[in-house]
Formats: structure tokens, sequence, C-alpha cells
């Protein structure tokens, strides 16, 4: 009796000081959402059920790293069940002769195995595999939670042993689940063994584990919210509340007033949500391409350097102080935030769904208003604002690539067209480019297509801008587009430019711009397949491909390009990092116009060695206009000209339809490229 009524009252008192500790944090959290921008997120509830199924019941991110998966699976899916075991616990001293049944009792003692087999898989990838992705993550809390899981579980099979003595010489009950948990069972023999199954003996040994177990879990609930592990509650209602709009569209409404986030009080509750969620797994800092070029920037940090100081000022009491550094350029350094190339692939990579892209963006606006950014991308925002475009030309001359070329490329501003091709900056302006605008317009000719552009009506679609933080000279350029799209008179919308896609898809939305826009991949595959293009040849070399962020991984279009090559009898070839999961060229975010000083390996080097250990696959395909500017660049700075060629998707269609201008190079008379 004694027992019971001292364990009883040592509960009552755990809970309550626990579930204080736990609330007192918990609603400091709440309070800092609650004063934070707004943002609408309970839409489709049915596809946010099936997130939180795909994502936290079914771990289909976190299996992405098998081992990791695995064992975060055992230890996950152990809490899930430890519930079983609390209930039984507490009800034992509660409510004597209680039981949960002799079927969950052994299920219990199975998951404490899975767990313990967790916890190993778990020390022997931190302290054998040590992956680089957990440098800079709380290595200490991490070791302190493993140690109070593996306490739970220790304490579980303790108390479990000594509960058959206590029940028959303390309790004076019946074992409900007599020889049901094995673990206890095969351990109370030890006991028994050494003489430990006395009244005294047994409930000292009773109390032992139902300390170590109850004592560790209520322990362990008063110190989540103020550790990395508070995800074990902030993942469900974030994967839950995360982004279903279009991933590419940064920003969901019209701004009236500014992105940049300067203070806390700039961010919106999710972003709040996203500090607190992030279980410093370092997934997204193993697919930077800016931390992989040896820059200082790493998404898991933002967050949490971000986490870190809104706790410090929230202990400090100064979270509305003037006064504080600016979360841009202060607590994240400007180099930090130059460095992203909003690739998105950190995002990608978030089993809990952090935000990262639109926190940079925000910090960056910050930066902008301030004066503060890189000279080169500067006089691209002056070009941008003047001139319309990246390379500071007259709007005269944007289209003058076409008038270089026998091909008549109707006016979608004065005669109706099928379809309007928005060329973009690079395709029309650059010259390393030009000539795959060209071919694309003969291609299209070629086939009897029906299209137009909008000539110099056409300006820079914004997309950069956005992503650099310049909000207003987005809405500037967008309202240009928007007005000669207006005017012009066409059915669909394609663009050889992944970019001026995501823009015109995404971000024109909010502004009322509703046609159907495709990237030209898309559109010629649609075109061979409905019989408008006849493939005369087949072009049976072995190539790679590349999947342009900003198409793959932002918009989804990933299988179209691969059905293109298949219908021309390419032979692909995939790199380990493929389709969404595919790795950046390191132009997005503003980055091709930027200064490298920091950079120790290029992003688009990287990419090309990682093409190169394919082994006799000299063609590397793309089918961005900066990729073939980055990775032509690339081949030839590594002097990898003989081993590697940078071929863009329009090279392939013009021999396959057996234009006249196509390179004759890509026929199957090139030796190596054979299988």
């Amino acid at each position: 009796m004694i027992l019971r009524t001292g364990l009883m009252a040592i509960t009552v008192a755990m809970i309550v000081v626990s579930f204080a500790l736990f609330l007192r944090r918990v609603l400091a959290i709440q309070s800092v959402m609650n004063r934070a921008r707004p943002l609408k997120r309970t839409d489709q509830i049915g596809e946010r059920i099936r997130s939180v199924v795909e994502h936290v019941v079914l771990h289909r991110r976190m299996f992405r790293i098998t081992l990791s998966g695995v064992l975060h699976y055992f230890i996950f899916s152990g809490f899930v069940i430890l519930l079983i075991d609390i209930v039984e616990t507490v009800g034992e001293i509660f409510f004597p002769g209680f039981t949960v049944g002799r079927i969950l009792a052994p299920l219990v003692d199975v998951w404490v195995i899975l767990v313990a087999a967790g916890i190993i898989l778990a020390l022997y990838n931190r302290l054998i595999l040590r992956p680089k992705r957990f440098e800079g993550s709380d290595e200490k809390d991490a070791y302190l939670i493993l140690a109070l899981i593996g306490a739970i579980i220790v304490g579980i099979v303790i108390h479990d042993s000594f509960f058959p003595f206590v029940a028959a010489k303390v309790l004076h009950v019946p074992d409900p689940v007599a020889g049901s948990h094995f673990l206890g069972y095969g351990l109370s023999h030890l006991w028994v063994a050494i003489g430990w199954t006395g009244p005294v003996a047994a409930s000292i040994g009773y109390a032992v584990g139902y300390l170590l177990d109850m004592g560790v879990v209520l322990a362990f609930l008063a110190y989540l919210p103020y550790s990395k592990h508070f995800h074990i509650f902030a993942a469900v209602p974030n994967i839950f509340l995360r982004n279903l709009r279009p991933k590419g569209e940064l920003v969901p409404e019209p701004i009236e007033d500014t992105m940049a986030i300067r203070t806390f009080r700039d961010l919106t509750w999710k972003d709040v949500s996203d500090l607190y969620t992030c279980t410093e797994c370092g997934r997204c800092q193993a697919v930077c391409p800016a931390h992989a070029a040896g820059q200082p920037l790493s998404p898991k940090m933002v967050i949490l350097k971000m986490r870190d100081a809104l706790n410090e000022r929230m202990a400090a009491g100064t979270l509305d102080d003037p006064d504080q550094p600016s979360l841009a350029g202060g607590v994240i350094s400007k180099e930090e935030l130059w460095a992203c190339t909003t690739c998105g692939a950190c995002q990608e990579a978030c089993p809990v769904f952090i935000e990262h892209v639109p926190k940079i963006a925000g910090l960056r606006a910050a930066l902008l208003e301030e004066g503060d950014i890189d000279p080169n991308a500067q006089k691209v925002l002056v070009a941008w604002d003047r001139q319309g475009n990246s390379f500071g030309q007259p709007a005269r001359k944007r289209p003058a690539w076409a008038k270089n070329i026998d091909v008549p490329i109707k006016d979608a501003r004065r005669e109706p067209v099928e379809w309007l091709w928005f060329v973009g900056d690079f395709a029309a302006l650059d010259p390393r480019v030009q000539r795959l605008t060209q071919r694309v317009a003969e291609l299209l000719t070629h086939a009897g297509i029906d299209f137009g552009i909008l000539y110099e009506s056409e300006v820079n679609a914004g997309n950069e801008a956005l992503r650099v933080g310049e909000y207003g000279l987005f809405e500037s350029l967008a309202e240009k587009n928007l007005k000669a799209l207006e005017k012009a008179q066409f059915q669909r919308v394609f663009t050889t430019d992944p970019h001026s896609l995501n823009a015109l898809k995404n971000e024109y939305r909010k502004f009322g711009f509703d046609a159907e826009v495709k990237h030209y991949t898309e559109a010629f595959l649609e075109w061979i397949d409905s019989g408008k293009i006849t493939v005369r040849q087949q072009v049976p070399i072995r190539v790679t491909y590349h999947d342009p962020c900003y198409l793959g991984r932002w918009n989804g279009i990933t299988e179209a390009p691969r059905a293109l090559l298949s219908r021309l009898g390419v032979q692909l070839v995939e790199m380990p990092r493929h389709g969404a999961q595919s790795f950046c060229c390191g132009a997005g975010g503003g980055r091709i116009w930027m200064d490298e000083t920091g950079i120790q390996d290029r992003p688009a080097n990287q990419r090309i060695r990682e093409a190169l250990a394919l082994n006799d696959v000299p063609f590397f395909v793309v089918a961005c206009p900066k990729d073939v500017s980055m990775f032509s660049a690339s081949v030839t700075a590594m002097g990898v000209e003989d081993k590697m060629r940078v071929v863009d998707m329009a090279d392939l269609l013009a021999v396959a339809v057996g234009l006249d201008t196509a390179d004759d190079t890509l026929l199957p008379a090139v030796g190596n490229s054979l299988t």
C-alpha cells in the first residue's frame, strides 16, 4: 500500500511539474506565432491528412536515406507504442488489476527491441559513419535524447520484470498479463535466482523501473520544447499545414507593403513553426549547392540561427526591442543570404516540410532595402528596370536573333497564333544560346506549328528579381509582360526557359493570368505524339539528362523530357541525382550575375564530374538556356571537351526530324556514344 500510495503521489507531482514546464514553453512559442504575419493554410483538408499519412506514418521522405529512415522509424513507432506502456504502467498503480491485454502487452516488448535497435543504429550512424550533414547540429542534445529513450525502455523491462512479485506480495492482486511481457518475464528469472523477489526487494526494483520509465517519460516531455526533438510534437502540424499551392510560387498574394524580413514580427506563423520543427538532420545542408561549393550558406544553420536568436530574445524579453540586430545581416550574414541559388533542394529534402527559400528571399529583401547587394547583381537590377533584360540591351535588340535566320516568325501582337513563344532573356540575348533559340524556331517552322513571339514587348519575366528580394521590380516587369500578353492573340504559351515558365505559370496567377503554359519539352512531346512532328530517324546515342531546378523540382516536369528522349531513340543514363533530387547548376536566385569569391568548387563543375563518372556517356543534355551557359563554361574550364559535350534538347530534335541545319556530329557515327 505504501508503494502504491508513494508512486501515485510521485506520479501526480511529476505530471503537474512536467506539464507545467511543457505548457509554459509551448504557450510562449504560440504567443510568438500569434503575433506573426497571417497565412492561409487550412484548405484542402483531405490532401493535408494524406500528407500526414504519407510523410509521418509512412516516412516517405525519411526513407530517401535508408539507414536513417529505418532507425528513425524504429524509434518513431516505438513512441507510438509507448502510449500503450504509459496507459498500462499508470493503470497498474492507480487501478490494481488493470490490464492492456495479453495481445498488446507483448507488442510493447517487440517495440522495446525495435527501439533498442534504432538507438544502436543511431549511435552507429553518428559515431562511426558520421555523415557531414550533422556538422553544425547539436550533437549533445542528440545523445541526451538517445540516452533518455534508452532509459525509458530499460525502465519498461525492469518494472515489467518486478511486477509479478509486486502484484502477488505487495498489491495482492493477480498479474493480469502474467508472462506476456516476455522481456520482463525473462529478466524476472534473474531476480528469482538471486533472491530479489521479496516484498521489499520487489517494491524497490519495481519503483526503480517505474521511475526510469514514467519519470524519464515526463522529464522528456518537459525537456522537449527546449530541444530539437520538439519536432515529435511539431512535425505533424507542420506537415499538415505545409504549402499546397504550386511549389514554384514564392509569393501567394500581391504584397502591398514589403516582403522584407528584419524582425521576428516579419515572419509568418508558419515560419515560426518551421524554426521549432527543425530536427537538425542536415538533409537540406547535404543537398545545398552553395554549401557544397564551399560558401558559408547552410539552409540548416539559417533555421537554427534564427531559432536560437528567437529563444534568446524570448528569454531576455527583448523580442520587440528595436535595438536588437536585424535578422538580415545580423543573425544571418549577408554572405550566407547572397550565396543561395533558390534551387529548392533544401525544401525538397526536408522531411518535415520546412520552407527555407521564402525566408531567404525575405531576408534578402531586407538587405536590398539597406542597399546591401552584390555590385554585379545591382547592375542587373538596374538593367531589368531600365531595359527589361539581364544584359542591358535596348528592347529593339531582343528579337534580333530572329532576323538572322531565314524563318518568318509571326508577331503575336498583330496577328493571331495558336502558340505564343515566351523566349526569355538568355535565349534571346546570350550569344551562347541564340543558336539554340534559332534552332527551335526552325524546328517549329519545319513542323508547321502556328507560333509567334512578342518581339520587343517581352521583358524579363521577373522570376529572379523576386528571388533576389526585389518585389517591386518583379511586379513592374510582370505588369509590362501582362499588358503585352493581354494585347496578344494566342491560345497557349510555351517557353524554352524554365525560369520564365515558373514566373508565368505560378507567379503571374496572382495577377489574373490563367493561360496554359508549357515547357518546350512538353510541347514537342505533344506534337510528336499527335503526329504534327515526325521523327524521321532515331538518334541512338548515350546521354545523361540534367533536370533544371525550375523545371523538375519547382514545377514537377521530369517525365516529359525523358519521354521526349525516348521518342528520339536516345539511350538515357541517369546521374545519381536526378528528377526532383537533381543538383543545381549554380545559376539561380541571381547567382549567375554575382561575384564568385569564396566558391571553392563550382556546382556546375561538380555536376559535370557526376556525369563523367557514368563512363562512356559523352553527351550532357540540357533544357534550360542558363544550363547551356553554365555547363558549357564548366566543360571548357575543366578541359574535358573531348569527353563531354553539352547539347540542348533542340539539337537532338533537329537531328531526329531531319532538319537541314542539324548538327551531324550527333548522329550515330559518334563512336563511343553507341552501346
